[in-house]
């Protein structure tokens, strides 16, 4: 082969890459992942062919070294566009992500950068002339040179790899296109490990000889194969096999098509529909699944025998490039299982929701018993205790005031001995009574333990509390127990104290409570006695918890 054919050659090749590069470019909406890389595989040969076609032409031998150099970003571009056709084509519905197209774009920079830089550091090509850029036909292959070949032929092996499987497991309708592509892009590569084997400068390159091949086929695959049509055609025949009713309606309501489940949605709302539906119309054989073109949603229900099938319909506009209207795309669900579903849960949901209100009734009702006294029903000691934490916490950041009131009865031993623990008992749920008829609203009663009831005033100082428990006493000492056939009357001696005057914390303020109860049963019992912090000590000696019969 003499270098007027050569130029030609890779004239045609360079001329045949760049058009279909170009056609494949205006097309990318049909199928962009598709289109894209077989652009980038062209424009990769286009530039290979070019870079060789100035190679032969020069007789600078610069030039022509400088051209040797540039060959490299053309398979660069090439094999990994390749290796992203292999994968467009065997997973129609597959997209690239960036950092898989950062990734492949390394090794091409790297290397387009090693051969430009490469009479510095001679690794892409070697040999008399590489280091002064002369001479290109005789040098020799570098390792990086080797290194990336070995990584080009590993993309293109991938590529022809994903393609030949897609053939095996296309439909034979798409087998055609698969082939097309194969044998376009296995051309050059042939073409180009002969020219590998026989060393740089031994001969010509005919591998742009194989890209016009390659183009030549796509072109034909292109324009006689309709090779951008195999995702369409694909859904054509999705749309045929899937289960929902599909169905095309023209604007003036005729049918113009529609898939076998909606034939067979037909025959089962009428078993005397035609074979042949289309053109007839759309809403007299299928009534109410056409729906108005203003919800574009809506539900409907055949009877069949033994029972219905239930079907959700969604509708859609078709309109053509001038956005001129194609008629409507109706699709048809059979919702039955799924609402009897619905149903069944919803009910379950139901059920589950009252059973849950009543383990938290019975869960409140459990909690509310814990916390009373099973004897007088007034709340036990801890309660009082984890509530009283709460309201002495509230008062105090408030800046507030509280009052607390402890109460015996008095001589409660005699009325056990004399009358029995049962009418002891009686006369504890009666004053319990009594002190809750009493209790300002707001107050927390609680039965302390044994025959002592505690009440938290919230918001009463030291003479309001006082004033308050009095009263309690005088109301309680005026009323008398009906015992059957005999009445006790029961008197109360209480100790009163106030947050802050009479402490700061819980125990502090029970403590002072409690030393003015007992003062109140050193004074002759029936009364409430203050508590007063400067006689808590003459308390603790002249009065000792033991020495005082309740």
């Amino acid at each position: 082969m003499n270098v007027s054919l050569l130029m030609v050659a890779y004239t045609v090749a360079a001329a045949i890459c760049a058009s279909i590069a170009t056609v494949t470019w205006r097309r990318r909406a049909q199928n962009p992942p598709f289109a894209t890389a077989l652009t980038f595989v062209m424009l990769g040969g286009c530039w290979w062919s070019v870079a060789l076609a100035v190679l032969e032409a020069s007789t600078n031998q610069t030039v022509s070294a400088v051209a040797a150099l540039l060959t490299f970003p053309g398979p660069g571009i090439l094999t990994p566009a390749f290796m992203c056709l292999g994968f467009a084509i065997a997973h129609p519905q597959w997209v690239p992500r960036r950092w898989m197209i950062w990734a492949l774009l390394v090794e091409p920079v790297c290397i387009s950068v090693a051969a430009l830089t490469n009479p510095w550091h001679l690794l892409v090509l070697r040999g008399p002339g590489a280091a002064e850029l002369t001479t290109p036909s005789e040098w020799t292959y570098g390792p990086a040179f080797l290194m990336n070949s070995a990584y080009d032929y590993a993309l293109v092996t991938v590529g022809l790899g994903l393609v030949a499987w897609s053939w095996w497991k296309s439909p034979p309708a798409f087998r055609g296109q698969r082939v097309a592509v194969f044998i376009g892009a296995l051309a050059p590569f042939i073409v180009n490990i002969v020219v590998l084997s026989s060393g740089p400068g031994d001969a010509p390159d005919p591998t742009p000889v194989g890209f016009a091949v390659t183009g030549t086929i796509m072109w034909y695959a292109i324009f006689r194969q309709d090779l951008f049509a195999f995702s369409p055609v694909a859904r054509a025949l999705i749309v045929d096999q899937i289960s929902d009713a599909v169905m095309v309606v023209s604007p003036e309501g005729r049918i113009l098509d529609l898939n076998h489940a909606a034939y067979d949605l037909l025959r089962s709302i009428d078993a005397t529909a035609p074979a042949s539906p289309v053109g007839g119309s759309a809403e007299g054989l299928f009534g109410s699944m056409i729906v108005p073109t203003d919800e574009r949603q809506g539900e409907f229900v055949v009877e069949i025998p033994g029972g219905r099938n239930e079907y959700e319909v969604r509708s859609s506009s078709l309109v053509d490039r001038k956005n001129r209207a194609l008629g409507d795309v109706y699709v048809a669900r059979d919702v039955t299982d799924a609402n009897a579903l619905a149903r069944r849960l919803a009910a379950a949901h139901t059920q589950l929701v009252m059973q849950v209100e009543t383990i938290d009734m019975l869960r409140a009702d459990l909690a509310e018993q814990a916390s009373r006294d099973p004897l007088t029903g007034l709340h036990n000691r801890r309660h009082l205790l984890d509530t009283f934490a709460e309201l002495l916490a509230s008062t105090e950041a408030d800046g507030g005031t509280l009052a607390v009131a402890l109460f015996d009865v008095d001589h409660f031993k005699t009325v056990n001995d004399d009358h029995g623990h049962l009418a002891g008992d009686a006369v504890l749920v009666a004053l319990a009574q009594r002190i809750l008829e009493r209790a300002p609203a707001g107050a927390l009663v609680a039965r302390w333990g044994g025959e002592e009831f505690f009440l938290a005033l919230p918001g009463a100082d030291a003479t309001t509390g006082l004033a308050i428990a009095d009263d309690l006493r005088a109301h309680c000492a005026q009323s008398s127990i009906d015992m059957g056939n005999r009445s006790i009357t029961c008197t109360l001696s209480g100790g009163v104290a106030a947050y802050p005057a009479s402490g700061t914390t819980m125990d502090e303020l029970f403590h002072a409570a409690d030393l003015a109860m007992y003062e109140a049963k050193h004074a002759g019992r029936n009364v409430v006695r203050q508590a007063d912090p400067a006689q808590f000590l003459e308390i603790d000696r002249d009065l000792g918890r033991a020495s005082i019969p309740r």
